[in-house]
C-alpha cells in the first residue's frame, strides 16, 4: 500500500426509506470518489457505521474493495473499527483486514473514562493483533492529549497516523510536530473545514465527507504545486457551506445526502433512524449554498 496522504473522503451511506442500504447508490458513490482521483476512501462515522450490523459492514467493503480493484488505480481503505468492547474491536478489525482495508482507524473507548495507560494497552492489543497501519482518531468525546500520540506513535508499531478532529486543529498540529514524533503522519478531518491551515501546518492530507471530492482534490493538487495562495481562495468559496455542515451530526448526515442527491449520486438523502432531519430553513439554506456553488446536476 501507499503512504495515506491525500484526499480521504469518508463514505456517506445511502438508506431507502424503510432503512435498508440502497447498494446501488452505494456502488455510484464509490465510483464517484473513484472518478475524482482521490487518494483513499473511508468507511467511518460519516458513515453510520455504528448504526451499521456486522454483515452490512462486510458488504459495503466488499463493494468498495470491488470498485477500487476495477479500476485499476491505487486508492488506500481505510475502516474505522473502533468500539468500547476489545474484542468486538479485534473482530472488526479482522474483519476488514480479510476484506481489502489497507488501514484501521480507532478511537478511543468513549463510554468509559480511560487513563493513559489503558488507552495505550487498547491500541497496543490492536496492534499486536492485526497487522495494518493504525490511524488514531482525536474526537470530541475522546480526545487525545499531544503527549498521549507521540507516546503511541514512538512505542506501537502500527500507530501511524493521527486524524485530528478535536478544535483548534491547527495549533495541534503545531504542538504535536514540537513534540518531535518518529515517523506520525497527520490528518485533518472534521469535514476538512480547517484542510489549508492544517496543510500549512504540516498535515499530509484531510478526511472530509464524500459529497465534493473534485473539489477537495483540486485543493490538493495546488498545494503539492506550492499554488498556496490559489488554494486558499479556491477552497474558501466552500468554507462556509462546510462549517454550516459541521453543526451536528445527524444535521451533517441529511444535509451532505441532499448535496449527493442533487449532483445525482444518491436517490435520497435519508438516514437510519433515530435521526433528526433539519427544518424547512435548513434546506432552504443548503439550496443557497448549492447554487451558488453550482453544485446541481439537476436540469
Amino acid at each position: 500500500m501507499s503512504q495515506i496522504i491525500g484526499v480521504i473522503p469518508i463514505l456517506a451511506t445511502p438508506f431507502n426509506k424503510n432503512g435498508d442500504i440502497n447498494f446501488k447508490d452505494y456502488e455510484k458513490e464509490c465510483e464517484f470518489l473513484i472518478n475524482a482521483d482521490v487518494n483513499g476512501i473511508g468507511i467511518a462515522m460519516g458513515s453510520e457505521i455504528f448504526k451499521l450490523d456486522f454483515e452490512e459492514k462486510e458488504k459495503l467493503i466488499k463493494i468498495l474493495y470491488k470498485s477500487i480493484y476495477q479500476s485499476k488505480k491505487n486508492i488506500n481503505i481505510i475502516v474505522n473499527t473502533g468500539t468500547s468492547n476489545m474484542n468486538e474491536t479485534i473482530r472488526l478489525s479482522k474483519q476488514a483486514e480479510n476484506l481489502g482495508a489497507n488501514a484501521l482507524m480507532v478511537m478511543p473507548p468513549n463510554l468509559i473514562t480511560l487513563n493513559d495507560s489503558e488507552i495505550i494497552q487498547y491500541y497496543e492489543t490492536i496492534s499486536n493483533n492485526i497487522p495494518l497501519p493504525i490511524v488514531m482518531q482525536d474526537i470530541p468525546g475522546a480526545s487525545l492529549s499531544n503527549n498521549l500520540i507521540v507516546n503511541l506513535a514512538n512505542n506501537i508499531e502500527h500507530c501511524r497516523y493521527v486524524k485530528l478532529e478535536v478544535s483548534p486543529t491547527p495549533l495541534k498540529i503545531e504542538g504535536l510536530l514540537n513534540l518531535k514524533p518518529k515517523d506520525l503522519i497527520i490528518l485533518g478531518g472534521a469535514s476538512g473545514n480547517y484542510y489549508i491551515e492544517e496543510s500549512l501546518r504540516g498535515a499530509k492530507g484531510t478526511m472530509p465527507g464524500s459529497y465534493i471530492p473534485d473539489v477537495f482534490v483540486k485543493t490538493y493538487k495546488l498545494l503539492k504545486n506550492n499554488k498556496w495562495e490559489e488554494a486558499h481562495k479556491y477552497l474558501n468559496n466552500y468554507v462556509p457551506m462546510l462549517r454550516y455542515l459541521s453543526q451536528s451530526l445527524s444535521f451533517s448526515y441529511y444535509l451532505s445526502k441532499y448535496i449527493l442527491c442533487k449532483r445525482g449520486i444518491f436517490e435520497s438523502n435519508n438516514v437510519r433512524p433515530p435521526s433528526i432531519n433539519p427544518n424547512t430553513q435548513a434546506y432552504k439554506e443548503m439550496d443557497s449554498f448549492i447554487k451558488q456553488l453550482k453544485l446541481s446536476n439537476e436540469k
